[in-house]
């Protein structure tokens, strides 16, 4: 609405403003006509008088021109007024108050003006000196009412504004509907927005117009709900997995101190059994909440305190306590320095996920493979098993939390995997698996090198750098 009366409101003024410009070129013209007239009837004159020999008979010839027209001097009709030096007057008006008007209008040869008289109304007044032999012996004034000008431009004043109120009046109609269909997808917003706040996210716009600012906000709107939408999924499966991870050790540590409150006298043993078991459990939900905490400041962008470290030294760190978890064939392999802006705390923290996955899905005396090389601008480390691998159709989910995977044991994963790639993605790279059944497992976490120029050249020289640049996959 509120455009709809804009749209009128300048159209109006628009309209007036054209009008009012026509109607002004309309007088203009009018009158042009009429000082055409003036100089019509004044060349009429001159060769009426033309030849006169002296005063006498120049005022002799002047009233015969008069007489000419016996209704000269009455409504749209010229009136004269002719006045010698010795006095005399020659007019064909008997309307003293129109002679006074005439006489009054400033001498301006050959240039008309415009005088008012009460009583007639508006006049276009000419005067003409009368001389001979460069003498002035009087003027000639003629005078030609503009009522039939005036009169024109008054009636299509009606008609204007008539038309102005039926074209604003139409046009606003049209304008009230063209301006509503075109804001229909905000007024969509607005409704899906209401059923949003009401818990429904599966509302769509379903824009299927131009695709013009409105339609490009209609669209970027039903992107955005569908963002909203997957999230708000993710976040309840996640809350719903960890309610349930959480509540299984919680439920095996009070069955068995159940078991064990209803025996009267229970033996050493078994209550040292049960005290192992729900300390396995609380460990476990312990590391299951430590995960989430983690994973919760990932997600929310706080990767926690940056400076520049050699991811190659952080390696080197988890490769030794990881000799402690198994027995495997561990092997480490450095190129060279690799420095990146990191936190060593959650980087140590995801290559030892992926140090744990490994020792869990190989066997005794495996091989695993900790590698720090570095490609361009990039870091990669990577850690390589000789298990099992990963079945392909696990490998798109192999990052989801507390995902099952479908040819094993039927265990479930928790949030090591996950935690891996938000700690790669929130230093700026990424993590992506090469897996093969029977062959192995490969995790490769990417970070960009931290390097100034005078390394960035040694790098170069060294031929570590030789490899091309990786871009990385948008998220």
């Amino acid at each position: 609405m509120r455009l709809t009366l804009l749209w009128g409101a300048v159209s109006l003024v628009v309209l007036l403003g054209l009008q009012l410009l026509a109607l002004a070129v309309l007088n203009a013209q009018l009158t042009g006509e009429l000082d055409r007239d003036l100089a019509l009837e004044a060349r009429q004159y001159q060769q009426s008088v033309a030849g006169a020999r002296n005063l006498a008979d120049l005022q002799q010839r002047a009233t015969a021109f008069l007489a000419q027209d016996p209704e000269a001097g009455t409504g749209l009709a010229a009136a004269y007024v002719i006045r010698f030096v010795d006095g005399m007057l020659v007019t064909n008006t008997q309307d003293l108050g129109l002679r006074d008007t005439i006489a009054s209008a400033h001498q301006s040869p050959g240039q008309p003006v415009t005088v008012h008289d009460d009583r007639r109304g508006d006049f276009r007044v000419a005067v003409i000196p009368i001389e001979q032999n460069g003498r002035r012996l009087g003027d000639f004034r003629i005078a030609l009412p503009l009522a039939g000008a005036e009169s024109t431009v008054r009636n299509l004043v009606t008609p204007m504004l008539v038309a102005n109120a039926l074209l604003i009046g139409l046009g606003g109609i049209l304008a009230y509907t063209v301006i509503g269909g075109g804001l229909a997808p905000v007024r969509a917003i607005t409704a899906t927005a209401a059923g949003i706040s009401e818990g429904d996210l599966s509302r769509r716009i379903g824009y299927q117009g131009p695709r013009d600012e409105v339609g490009r906000l209609a669209e970027t709107f039903d992107a955005m709900l569908a963002r909203l939408q997957s999230g708000f999924e993710q976040r309840q499966a996640f809350y719903s997995l960890a309610s349930h991870e959480l509540r299984t050790p919680l439920t095996i540590v009070r069955g068995h101190l159940e078991v064990l409150r209803r025996q009267d006298q229970p033996s050493p043993q078994e209550v040292r059994e049960t005290l192992d078991i729900a300390l396995e459990e609380l460990a476990r939900i312990t590391a299951d909440v430590n995960d989430m905490l983690l994973l919760g400041r990932m997600l929310l962008g706080q990767p926690g305190e940056m400076e520049e470290i050699d991811a190659g030294s952080v390696l080197r760190d988890v490769h030794r306590r990881a000799r402690g978890l198994a027995v495997r064939d561990w092997q480490l392999e450095i190129a060279g320095p690799a420095p990146v802006r990191a936190d060593a705390e959650q980087l140590s923290r995801a290559l030892f996920n992926l140090v744990t996955n490994a020792v869990r899905h190989t066997h005794e005396g495996a091989r695993v493979r900790l590698a720090c090389i570095t490609s361009a601008e990039w870091a990669q480390l990577k850690v390589v098993d000789s298990g099992d691998g990963i079945p392909q159709v696990d490998l798109a989910h192999i990052f989801a939390p507390w995902h099952r995977v479908s040819a094993r044991d039927g265990s479930v994963g928790g949030l090591g995997l996950m935690i891996v790639r938000e700690v790669a993605r929130a230093h700026g790279g990424d993590v992506e698996v090469h897996s093969q059944e029977g062959a192995g497992t490969t995790f490769t976490i990417w970070l960009p090198l931290e390097l100034d120029a005078p390394r960035r050249q040694a790098l170069q020289r060294s031929g570590s750098g030789t490899g091309a640049l990786r871009e990385l996959p948008v998220h």
